[in-house]
């Protein structure tokens, strides 16, 4: 009988140490404190929407977001295409020639961008980042979530 207390006791302290956030609502502490990016059942997935729709704009200085959603997984830069540029045709064919057409377009039309990546959840394979790109005052001006 002492085993069985035992045993139920400790499960319900571990079951109380593991996080049941299921609200929709950004949290900033139950963000602060569910930053692995191995979690795939991360609550930060369930809060993403209402972050960006209530939360994140553009012209926020990185300071005020460090304070709203901590220190990032990752910061830094990366090396992407405008938002507004479509792939040609010419270079977007899928072979050992294709590829090399499409690396130099991407190279000659890269332009460097500061990211701030926040780990968000996962989708089948590979984790999904709330990305905060960063213009050169240090202000956002853009946020998404991605794959990968």
């Amino acid at each position: 009988m002492r085993l069985i207390i035992l045993i139920l006791g400790f499960t319900l302290t571990l079951d109380s140490c593991s996080t049941n956030y299921n609200s929709d609502t950004f949290d900033k502490d139950v963000w602060l404190s569910n930053n692995d990016i191995s979690d795939q059942y991360n609550p930060r997935s369930r809060m993403t929407k209402d972050l960006i729709k209530n939360y994140l704009r553009p012209g926020m200085q990185r300071d005020s977001i460090i304070i709203l959603l901590g220190q990032p997984y990752m910061e830094k830069i990366e090396y992407r295409l405008p938002k507004e540029l479509q792939v040609p045709d010419s270079v977007s064919k899928i072979d050992s020639i294709g590829i090399e057409k499409f690396n130099a377009w991407h190279s000659k039309f890269s332009q460097p961008d500061t990211i701030m990546r926040y780990p968000v959840g996962w989708s089948t394979i590979d984790p999904n980042f709330l990305i905060i790109k960063l213009g050169q005052d240090s202000t956002v001006t853009d946020f998404w979530v991605e794959q990968g």
